[in-house]
């Protein structure tokens, strides 16, 4: 999950939780990854590009084309930044997610791709509603109960048995011990 929009860095996280904690079962399950947009983009996208095919993308781009200040002229006098002389940052930002979707395209890379005139109240229940349909559905394909999550139980059950135990007792012995 890679959202070009801030305001989705949430949304990656949640997407995160609820597809591990809802698929991750009995030995099934894919390992879900947020990422958001340009700021990992580059540190991301080389593992994507170059690493295991092993990976599916979703790409959320939001119209931005034309919108934000235009690039100072002073700035596009650098030889190395005359490129965006006359844009704007939602110019660049358009960019960079098109360029990083069809990147992932281009090296036959899973894509999908959500475009999003605007993100509203509206938009986002679309999204969390698309989501967690999507993810119902893949546990049924998978043979899970997306509705419950028996192994984190065995920790929140034994941080509760650390919590009622005194203090000396609760605490787990120091590994150099154990070995």
């Amino acid at each position: 999950m890679m959202p070009y929009v801030d305001r989705l860095a949430d949304f990656g996280l949640w997407f995160r939780q609820l597809w591990a904690e809802s698929l991750g079962k009995d030995g099934k399950g894919t390992t879900p990854i947020n990422a958001l947009g340009a700021v990992d983009q580059h540190s991301q996208l080389q593992l994507y590009l170059d690493g295991p095919r092993d990976k599916m993308f979703t790409v959320i781009m939001l119209n931005i084309a034309r919108k934000g200040r235009v690039v100072s002229p002073a700035l596009a006098n650098d030889e190395e930044l005359s490129y965006l002389a006359g844009h704007t940052l939602g110019d660049l930002m358009d960019a960079e997610q098109r360029a990083t979707a069809q990147t992932l395209i281009e090296h036959h890379r899973p894509t999908r791709i959500f475009r999003l005139e605007t993100l509203n109240e509206r938009v986002m229940g679309a999204l969390f509603m698309h989501f967690m349909l999507e993810t119902i559905i893949a546990a049924h394909m998978m043979d899970v109960d997306p509705f419950d999550q028996p192994a984190v139980e065995d920790g929140k059950n034994l941080a509760r048995q650390y919590l009622a135990a005194p203090r000396d007792l609760a605490a787990p012995r120091d590994l150099a011990e154990s070995n």
